[in-house]
């Protein structure tokens, strides 16, 4: 059983014991701290097993790729699972953003804290956790735009500093304001208004008090122009299918090393790539939703890759490759990705001696098509 699953299936019970107890004998302080812990581990845990941590670095990698290659012009391309190919001066780099860029865990402490906090009613406690998770979600693109744009014009040398200090002090500092806004104005001006009309707090910080019908409105009004643009971005580009690819509940510990890093494509610059084809497949009349399967095992060691050849008017493939059962790697294929001895992936898959290779292409597009498979095998030898 995955750990994080596991997790919330023993702290449930205890977490809501302690926080039913805690409000019978109305020791508030301990309801609200334990309250608001609790469930934000549990989100935290839920939404690394389901993969919507993954499924959140996807998205804003996504929108991410459409600021940087629209608005700054980087010469970037978007990958699958939060990973960018960027290229500099005729090197090419893979940025990987980690699951510590989803902010699911600033989300969930956000979800938490509003949710028990007793000066706001339902409905208030729903418009401001929309808002505040909007708002999340836009700070934490303003966060990996800082990673991207450092890590382009400074290379891998500076990833540390750009994750670990610049984009996750400006985060942080971001997310302080917001609680602030959502939680802390409110609360001081309810403290103020008890104190200048002599009345008991309790009086005063009614929860219809607590949420001017301006700050509704403009909140509300965040939340409808965040749904506009958002909608508009998957209609304005078709990148966003590699987001909900390459999700899977993947085993891992509580606490797991730092994902996001910088990696240098060594097969760009200093080495000459030599293919040797190890195999050509014909596929014919390929129809709409079908999906094609070939397995390989392998004899020898080394690194492969493929190439498609457009047979006739490509319509959008989606190209999957396992290793022993494993996913490796996914790439949505399209007319105009097609070139002169381009590879699918911009980097190649190792293999062991007796591996299994299986590799599966389904039709995402709306008409038949026919291509050519091949299946190459990469040497490299240094200039």
């Amino acid at each position: 059983m995955d750990s994080r699953f596991l997790a919330t299936i023993i702290i449930f019970p205890i977490w809501l014991t302690l926080v039913l107890v805690f409000r019978r004998h109305r020791q508030w302080l301990f309801y609200y701290l334990t309250a608001a812990f609790g469930l934000t581990l549990q989100l935290v845990f839920l939404a690394e097993y389901f993969g919507i941590d993954q499924l959140l670095v996807n998205i804003a990698s996504f929108h991410v790729h459409l600021i940087s290659k629209y608005l700054f012009h980087l010469p970037m391309e978007l990958l699958t699972n939060g990973r960018f190919q960027i290229i500099t001066a005729g090197n090419s780099s893979i940025l990987k953003l980690g699951i510590e860029c989803s902010a699911i865990l600033e989300s969930s402490i956000l979800i938490a804290l509003v949710l028990f906090y007793p000066l706001f009613n339902p409905g208030q406690k729903l418009l401001r956790i929309t808002f505040g998770l909007i708002v999340t979600y836009v700070i934490n693109i303003f966060r990996l735009m800082i990673i991207v744009l450092m890590a382009y014009k400074f290379g891998s040398d500076y990833i540390f500093v750009a994750h670990a200090g610049v984009a996750r002090v400006f985060f942080f500092i971001c997310e302080l304001l917001l609680y602030w806004y959502l939680m802390t104005k409110p609360t001081v001006k309810s403290v103020g208004e008890s104190i200048l009309a002599h009345e008991p707090l309790e009086k005063v910080a009614k929860v219809s008090h607590a949420l001017h019908l301006k700050h509704a409105l403009g909140q509300l009004t965040t939340i409808i122009l965040f749904v506009i643009l958002a909608t508009s971005s998957f209609v304005f580009s078709s990148e966003w299918q590699k987001a909900f690819v390459g999700i899977e509940k993947k085993p891992r510990p509580i606490i797991y090393q730092e994902e996001t890093g910088l990696e240098t494509d060594k097969e760009i610059l200093g080495q000459d790539i030599k293919l040797d084809l190890l195999d050509q497949i014909e596929v014919n009349n390929f129809a709409p939703g079908n999906e094609w399967r070939y397995f390989q095992s392998f004899l020898e060691e080394g690194k492969i890759n493929l190439q498609i050849e457009d047979q006739n008017s490509l319509e959008p493939l989606l190209v999957e490759i396992y290793l022993n059962d494993s996913f490796e790697n996914r790439a949505i294929i399209k007319q105009e990705d097609l070139s002169s001895n381009r590879q699918i992936f911009q980097k190649s898959i190792p293999v062991e001696r007796d591996d299994i290779v299986n590799i599966r292409i389904r039709n995402i597009g709306s008409f038949e098509t026919s291509f050519i498979v091949k299946i190459l095998k990469e040497t490299t030898s240094e200039q």
